[in-house]
């Protein structure tokens, strides 16, 4: 199951205090994303937007990212 968009792993991600490389080329195009998007605007309401678009993401695709997210959040 995957962990709430509260679990602090999903801003260390974003806000490049926890490198990590998702194996999907998808996954790793809308990290990188987000985390550009975050730098232009680094406010608590942008961060929050960008964990939920994330969540929503790996949510959504969660068979496929099984094993990134063992390991992002194990």
């Amino acid at each position: 199951m995957l962990p709430p968009v509260t679990h602090p792993r999903w801003a260390a991600l974003l806000q490049d205090r926890f490198e990590y490389k998702f194996s999907n080329a998808s996954a790793s195009m809308l990290l990188f994303q987000l985390k550009c998007d975050l730098k232009k605007d680094p406010s608590p309401a942008a961060l929050a937007k960008a964990i939920d678009q994330l969540h929503a993401f790996t949510t959504k695709y969660e068979r496929m990212l099984r094993t990134d997210l063992t390991v992002l959040f194990s």
